[in-house]
């Protein structure tokens, strides 16, 4: 590609110059000789003037410690009276009842209610 456009740019210089006196032509002949291996020298491969970087190293792994998984200490059950407890489980049960709209057996929920409020007081889930 270089050579056509060196060849066409000289003959186009040429026909120019044959017009004219024949000084001129050999001087615009120099000038040609002189652009051409500028032009070659613009069509270098990119690759060759961009240096590659060495690729980065992986960071050494981390050791990662791990504490050893303690389980919590269970919570100690609540101190309630009879009496507290007994009124604790009558107001379960109502909402209990109420949230049936007061059409279930009241006995089941009585009892319902007392192994929730049992639950509750010895702090299990």
């Amino acid at each position: 590609m270089a050579e056509m456009t060196k060849k066409t740019t000289a003959a186009a210089k040429t026909s120019k110059s044959a017009t004219k006196s024949a000084k001129p032509a050999a001087s615009s002949a120099k000038a040609v000789a002189k652009k051409a291996p500028a032009v070659a020298a613009a069509k270098k491969p990119v690759a060759k003037t961009a240096a590659k970087k060495p690729a980065a190293k992986a960071p050494a792994a981390k050791k990662v410690v791990v504490a050893p998984v303690v389980a919590p200490a269970p919570k100690p059950a609540m101190r309630v009276s009879d009496e507290q407890r007994y009124r604790m489980v009558a107001e379960a049960a109502y909402y209990r009842a109420e949230s049936n709209q007061f059409k279930s057996d009241p006995v089941r929920d009585w009892i319902e209610a007392e192994s929730d409020i049992t639950i509750l007081l010895s702090g299990g889930n």
